[in-house]
């Protein structure tokens, strides 16, 4: 996807002047994401990313800045954003707000392997130790009331469906399952896997204080699952590498189903909407079925499955 702002070589080198950043190498727009544009920029000094957003609120990005600089603060390795001249870690062009971040070099692996999804899986219990900062207490942009279809949608029969999965969803949360910072998006192309550090979970745009075993849900689907179906050897990976940090408790393993189809489904609604209200999409109409495939697939794993995973990451 082009970027929606067009930066020449005197653009750039006008935004991260503000930065102290000076002889550019080489420059190139990123693909990816439906809400920035990234630019990455090469310079004799390092290698960072140019990033501006084109919807959300100063204010928003902000919030997203002071969560990189928690981390940070915490000793969670993710992308590190940088200040300007003046100590303002926020500045803009043109209206729009604008982040300057360390370019993480490494690769984006879709097929990872065994080992890879250990380390992810204790990266993940770490972020959830780490305290939620106090400004994102109780907010979470993918609860259970995204669980909708627009009522421009409504006749359409994945309407019904996206009803019913929410009801048997609703009635297995238990309250009583553990709160805490989490990803939310944890999907193959959210880590960079680099040879100093390994996998790197990076994009916080969706973080927020919601059950920890909705973010493994989350990552089951975008890690452990390949053309519409969950590979058990890979969630299997995943969770031994959280329990080695973080253990889950029996309730959160029993629950995990649940949180899969919870991740699944909300994925297949924002989908839904986004390429066929949003943005329509002739090409991509229809990828929302993949993940409720998954979401289906999730809901219909027997008990006695869930009590084998429990019992093997002991």
């Amino acid at each position: 996807m082009p970027p929606y702002t067009q930066l020449d070589e005197n653009r750039i080198s006008e935004i991260v002047g503000a930065y102290g950043i000076d002889r550019i190498t080489h420059f190139q727009a990123l693909e990816g994401g439906s809400e920035n544009t990234n630019y990455r920029i090469d310079t004799v000094d390092g290698t960072y990313v140019l990033t501006l957003s084109e919807t959300k609120q100063a204010s928003t990005v902000l919030e997203l800045a002071d969560l990189l600089i928690h981390l940070e603060v915490n000793g969670f390795k993710t992308s590190r954003v940088l200040p300007t001249k003046a100590g303002d870690y926020l500045s803009s062009f043109e209206g729009k707000p604008v982040l300057l971040k360390e370019f993480l070099h490494g690769k984006i692996v879709e097929d990872l392997s065994s080992e890879m999804l250990f380390k992810i899986g204790a990266s993940m219990a770490t972020l959830h130790a780490v305290p939620v900062p106090e400004p994102m207490k109780n907010q979470f942009s993918y609860g259970m009331d995204v669980l909708t279809v627009a009522d421009a949608l409504s006749e359409h029969p994945f309407a019904a469906w996206t009803a019913n999965t929410r009801g048997r969803i609703q009635r297995e949360i238990d309250e009583g399952l553990r709160r805490g910072l989490i990803h939310g998006d944890v999907f193959f192309n959210n880590v960079v896997v680099t040879e100093e550090a390994g996998p790197v979970i990076m994009d916080f745009e969706e973080a927020g204080h919601y059950y920890l075993v909705f973010d493994l849900g989350m990552a089951i689907v975008g890690l452990c699952c390949q053309s519409g179906t969950i590979d058990r050897a890979k969630v299997h990976s995943l969770i031994r590498g959280y329990q080695s940090i973080n253990p889950l408790n029996r309730t959160e393993i029993e629950k995990l189903e649940c949180f899969v189809a919870y991740a699944a489904a909300v994925t297949a609604c924002w989908r839904f909407s986004q390429f066929r209200l949003v943005q329509p999409d002739a090409t991509k109409r229809d990828r929302y079925l993949e993940m409720k495939r998954i979401a289906d697939e999730a809901l219909a794993i027997a008990d006695s499955e869930f009590e084998t995973l429990w019992e093997s990451v002991q």
